[in-house]
């Protein structure tokens, strides 16, 4: 099976940073389904996380879902360390943690709504180094 374009996983990316959650997820889902091994894992977790965040819009608010959702992401990341893919994630899963938290708080109600300012930006990383997200 090929592996997915560098030009789709940016789009992906580009995605997630614009908070278009759903079709992030979405694009992710499919190249997963494209991928093999370590990379459909990896794209998996990405799926699994814009699934979280979109779970704050969707049916005014899912926390439960929220949770869920970051909560396998994360776990589906924990063997990639910074990244893979050139998708750099080692500051990101420090900062899906508090998103976490955050998720908790909001489901058990201490606070009305999600504080949105905890969602991270996914860097992407060129092959000139610099970030393309």
């Amino acid at each position: 099976m090929p592996a997915p374009s560098v030009e789709d996983l940016k789009k992906a990316v580009k995605l997630f940073n614009r908070w278009q959650f759903q079709e992030a997820a979405d694009a992710f889902t499919q190249l997963a389904e494209e991928a093999d091994g370590a990379d459909r894992q990896f794209l998996g977790a990405l799926a699994e996380i814009s699934h979280g965040f979109f779970r704050i819009w969707h049916k005014n608010g899912e926390a439960n879902a929220m949770v869920d959702y970051l909560t396998r992401g994360l776990e589906m990341l924990k063997p990639f360390g910074r990244g893979s893919m050139g998708v750099q994630t080692e500051h990101m899963q420090e900062e899906l943690l508090l998103c976490l938290e955050e998720a908790k708080r909001w489901r058990r109600g201490d606070s009305e709504i999600f504080n949105r300012d905890f969602i991270p930006r996914l860097p992407f990383a060129s092959s000139k180094g610099g970030d393309d997200s």
